[in-house]
């Protein structure tokens, strides 16, 4: 069984047996639910942070998206300026090999 057909097996046992509790054991159950979520959420971000130099680099990251706001245009403008430079460069490469052709 791979593992996605696993996956999928465990969510068909795991909402079979929660269609059965009963409404306050469903609530505690939502409830286990999100604390085993955040419990993991929280042990890959205390890994993330126990990265040298990780939470230092984060913020300066962040810190440069809120100076930069909206950067939807200049991701634009980039893509658009790679798009023409990698077109000049197969342009010259075209050249180089035609003239290589002719000798």
């Amino acid at each position: 069984m791979t593992t996605e057909q696993k996956h999928s097996s465990y969510l068909s046992e795991a909402e079979n047996r929660l269609r059965q509790l009963s409404s306050e054991r469903l609530r505690v159950a939502v409830a286990f639910l999100a604390y085993l979520q955040e419990t993991a959420e929280n042990q890959v971000s205390e890994e993330l942070l126990s990265i040298p130099g990780f939470a230092a680099s984060f913020r300066k990251i962040e810190n440069s998206k809120e100076k930069l706001g909206d950067t939807t245009s200049n991701v634009t403008a980039e893509d658009d300026e790679v798009w023409q430079a990698y077109l000049a460069s197969e342009k010259k490469w075209q050249e180089v090999y035609r003239r290589l052709s002719d000798s």
